[in-house]
């Protein structure tokens, strides 16, 4: 179950060792691992915890330089997804966050169909996921 966060509260500042909250059917979990966040997400991503998915993951935007979107525990995940995901993303931007998404058969089905100009950061590993992070750095170094 998601607590939740007073008016007052700002969660951008704040990044515990390791957060975790069951979200009916789904679990989600972050924690450190040096300079990027890792949410990792397990179970069911559908209707009835969509949207607390997001508020999950998008607490944890530009809290670091870097967030893996770890989704190769998920065993289902709604169509709506591709929406949110897209959000993320724009989130990302906006705070100068590089990101990638790991995802498992289900997700990776759900974005060949949902994504296929492939606008979404994606990754095979979480090596490959600090990887493409590390490149998005150098290459936003050199652009300065």
């Amino acid at each position: 179950m998601i607590v939740p966060m007073s008016a007052n509260t700002t969660p951008r500042r704040f990044m515990p060792a390791s957060c975790m909250i069951d979200c009916n059917g789904a679990q989600l979990r972050a924690h450190s691992r040096g300079q990027v966040t890792v949410v990792e997400v397990t179970g069911d991503i559908d209707a009835t915890n969509i949207d607390r998915f997001y508020d999950y993951v998008n607490r944890f935007v530009g809290q670091a330089p870097g967030l893996i979107l770890d989704l190769r525990g998920v065993d289902f995940i709604c169509v709506r997804a591709i929406s949110i995901l897209m959000r993320i993303n724009d989130d990302c931007r906006a705070a100068g966050t590089r990101w990638a998404i790991v995802g498992g058969p289900f997700v990776r089905r759900l974005l060949h169909l949902g994504d296929p100009g492939e606008t979404l950061p994606t990754a095979d590993s979480g090596r490959q996921a600090l990887n493409r992070i590390a490149i998005q750095n150098h290459t936003r170094q050199a652009a300065s």
